[in-house]
């Protein structure tokens, strides 16, 4: 039995899903929107500061519409351009984003809000 052996492709390497250039234009301009001084993306959640932007994405605060049920990826970045980036998004990293919706809230937030209840428990 002899081992097959696989070669890379030389060239230009591109990210996974070929849509670095419209994700990155979304999470800046979301990203500036909330941190003017901002000079990359980042989560927004307050007890995060993930960076790599292949663990981000974008947000929505409220449920999407039905135009953008379907759309993920390059499609719904260029939507969001197209659409002149509305208000109702954030960026987030994967874990902020999946945890948000299944509690509501973040997994960094956690903490805080259990703070929080103690203190006014002892009031």
């Amino acid at each position: 039995m002899t081992k097959k052996v696989v070669r890379k492709k030389k060239g230009k390497r591109k990210s996974a899903n070929g849509d670095y250039i419209e994700k990155y234009e979304a999470m800046m301009y979301y990203t500036l929107r909330y941190d003017p001084s901002a000079t990359e993306p980042y989560c927004h959640c307050p007890g995060h500061d993930e960076r790599c932007i292949e663990l981000l994405v974008i947000d929505h605060k409220k449920k999407r519409t039905k135009k953008e049920k379907g759309l993920s990826g390059k499609p719904f970045y260029k939507h969001l351009k197209e659409i002149n980036y509305p208000d109702g998004y954030q960026v987030l990293c994967f874990s902020c984003n999946f945890v948000k919706e299944k509690y509501d809230k973040c997994p960094h937030l956690f903490e805080k809000y259990s703070k929080k209840k103690e203190k006014e428990g002892e009031k």
